[in-house]
């Protein structure tokens, strides 16, 4: 069983990393990447990831955004591991189906942080000016399936995980 200690750290440094990039990647929401960073990991083309990186080069933000996925290599680390604890957590205190889609989402979340480091391999690599239509495609493929697979834990995490506690709540405790 994990225990509640290593859920909350692992809650806090997600949080902590979240603000990280959101204060530090703040300079690169611009009109030609509305999404910050993001705009970046789902532009679908090499026209539209050279659109964005023309931007920053203007603007002088290659560094920022840089820097910003450098960092977001450490929120992948605490998020996937934040993910596959709570799903993992879950799983054992279900029974049936909802047992073996945490189990399956725990594994899956790990997955999407692979994702996440290949989509930052390929992002950083564009800022050096190798990209193409393929590693394009191939970022907003990875970007994509990452959010997918997180929104879909989610939708695993937070019902069944309240009624996880509310089992706590209604059950009583016998020693």
């Amino acid at each position: 069983m994990i225990n509640i200690k290593i859920k909350l750290f692992l809650l806090g440094a997600t949080l902590f990393f979240f603000l990280v990039l959101r204060f530090q990647g703040a300079d690169l929401v611009r009109s030609y990447s509305p999404g910050g960073i993001v705009s970046l990991e789902i532009a679908p083309s090499a026209k539209a990831t050279s659109e964005v990186l023309n931007g920053f080069t203007a603007d002088g933000l290659v560094t920022t955004a840089r820097q910003n996925i450098f960092i977001d290599f450490f929120f992948i680390l605490f998020y996937s591991m934040l993910f596959y604890t709570l799903a993992g957590s879950i799983s054992v205190r279900m029974t049936g189906r909802a047992a073996t889609a945490g189990v399956l989402l725990a594994f899956l979340s790990l997955i999407a942080g692979l994702f996440d480091v290949i989509e930052n391999i390929f992002m950083l690599l564009a800022t050096y000016g190798w990209y193409n239509d393929l590693t394009a495609v191939l970022t907003a493929f990875f970007a994509s399936a990452k959010f997918l697979l997180l929104f879909i834990a989610l939708l695993y995490i937070i019902p069944c995980g309240l009624i996880v506690i509310m089992r706590k709540k209604i059950t009583p405790v016998t020693r």
